[in-house]
C-alpha cells in the first residue's frame, strides 16, 4: 500500500483546493490547510495504481507531490512560519499584488491591505515549503521565520504612565529609549513580547515588529575611494559605478539602501565594517508619511499618478509648482507614487 504526500503548493493556485474539496467531499478549508502546511499526507493506504493516478492528477493541478510505500519512514515535521515581502523595485507593486492574490486566493484589494502594514506579513502559520513556493512565484523579496524563534522590536506609546513604563523595563530587563513619538526596545524575545501584547493591546499602546520582517535603511558616512576592498564592496554589493566613486565620496553622507530587510542589512553592514567602511543602520518607526512634490511641470501627468491613491479634492491645483499631501499615507504608497513622479521630472520628498 502507498501514501500520497503533498510536498508543497508548487505552482498551483488555491483554486486547486476547491477541485480537491469537491472530489474528496471534504471542507475546502481542510484542503487549504494541507496545502499551506505541506509536507502533508493527502492519501494513506491506497494501492499503487490509485496512488500513481492521484499523483498524476495532482501534478496537473500544479502541486508538488510524491508517492511512497507505507513501509518507508515518513518525516513530515516542519516549522510553521510567517511570511512577508519587500520590494527591490517598488514599481512592481501592482504586479506583485496580482501575483500574491493568485497565490493566496483572495482579491487584490485584500492583498494590498496586507502589504500596507508595517511589516508586510502576507501569510502566517504556514510551512517553509509554502514560503519557498512563494519565492518562486512573486517578483519581490520573500522573508520568513518561525515567530516563536524571532526577536522583536517593541514600540510603546509615549502616553503610557511612568509607573507602567518602569514595570515594562523591569519585566523586559531593558532601558527603553525614546525615539520620536514612542519608546523603543529591540531584541525582545517572543515570550516577553507576547506578555507585553497581552497586557497592553486593548489600550492601543504597544506595537510589535518582527525583526526578521523589519525594513531599515543603510547610510554610508565614510570610505576610501582608493581602497580596493571598498571599491569592490560599493560596485558589487551596492551597484555604484567605479567611475563615480570619487564624486560619491565628496557627497557623503549618503544612503546606500532604503527599505531593505533588516537581516540582509545587518549582513551588509557587518561586511562593510569589517573592511573599515563607516556605515550605520537607520530604523524609522514613523510608518505614516506625507509626500512633498516640487518642480511640477505637467499637472495632468502628476494628478494621473496621484489619483491612484489620493482623493480628487486633494490633487494638485492648476499651474501649481509644488504640492504636499494633506493626509498621511502608508510609506509603501508614498514610495510607489514618489518613484513614478520622479520619472515625469518632479522632485519628491517623503516626510
Amino acid at each position: 500500500m502507498n501514501t500520497v504526500i503533498i510536498n508543497s503548493i508548487g505552482t498551483a493556485t488555491p483554486g486547486a483546493s476547491k477541485i480537491l474539496s469537491d472530489a474528496l467531499k471534504v471542507p475546502q478549508d481542510y484542503i487549504l490547510k494541507l496545502l499551506y502546511s505541506a509536507p502533508s499526507v493527502l492519501f494513506q493506504k491506497v494501492d499503487e495504481d490509485t496512488a500513481l493516478k492521484a499523483e498524476d492528477t495532482l501534478k496537473k493541478l500544479g502541486l508538488d507531490v510524491s508517492v511512497c510505500d507505507e513501509q518507508e519512514p515518513l518525516n513530515l515535521t516542519t516549522e510553521l512560519v510567517d511570511i512577508s515581502v519587500s520590494f527591490e523595485d517598488v514599481l512592481t507593486l501592482p504586479k506583485v499584488t496580482e501575483q500574491l492574490a493568485s497565490f493566496l486566493g483572495c482579491k487584490q484589494a485584500e492583498v494590498l491591505n496586507l502589504l500596507l502594514n508595517e511589516p508586510s506579513i502576507v501569510l502566517g502559520n504556514v510551512s517553509e515549503a509554502t514560503a519557498l513556493a512563494m519565492k518562486k512565484r512573486v517578483n519581490a523579496h520573500v522573508h520568513y521565520a518561525n515567530p516563536k524563534k524571532d526577536l522583536y522590536t517593541i514600540l510603546i506609546n509615549t502616553e503610557i504612565k511612568e509607573l507602567e513604563l518602569k514595570a515594562i523595563e523591569k519585566q523586559l530587563q531593558v532601558k527603553l529609549k525614546r525615539k520620536g513619538d514612542c519608546y523603543v526596545a529591540e531584541n525582545i524575545s517572543y515570550s516577553d513580547s507576547q506578555w507585553l501584547w497581552r497586557k497592553y493591546q486593548t489600550q492601543d499602546k504597544v506595537k510589535l515588529i518582527s525583526q526578521t520582517h523589519q525594513l531599515v535603511t543603510i547610510n554610508l558616512s565614510d570610505f576610501d575611494p582608493e581602497n580596493s576592498e571598498h571599491i569592490s564592496y560599493l560596485t558589487n554589493h551596492v551597484g555604484i559605478p567605479e567611475s563615480i566613486l570619487s564624486d560619491i565620496q565628496q557627497a557623503l553622507p549618503i544612503t546606500l539602501f532604503e527599505y531593505i530587510n533588516r537581516e540582509r542589512a545587518e549582513d551588509l553592514v557587518e561586511k562593510a565594517e569589517k573592511i573599515g567602511m563607516e556605515v550605520a543602520l537607520e530604523k524609522d518607526f514613523d510608518f505614516k508619511k506625507q509626500l512633498h512634490i516640487t518642480k511640477i511641470r505637467d499637472t495632468k501627468n502628476v494628478n494621473t499618478i496621484l489619483a491612484q491613491f489620493v482623493s480628487k479634492d486633494n490633487l494638485v491645483k492648476a499651474n501649481a509648482k509644488e504640492w504636499k499631501s494633506r493626509n498621511v499615507m502608508p510609506s509603501l504608497i508614498a514610495r510607489y507614487l514618489s518613484e513614478q513622479l520622479e520619472r515625469v521630472g518632479c522632485n519628491t520628498e517623503i516626510v
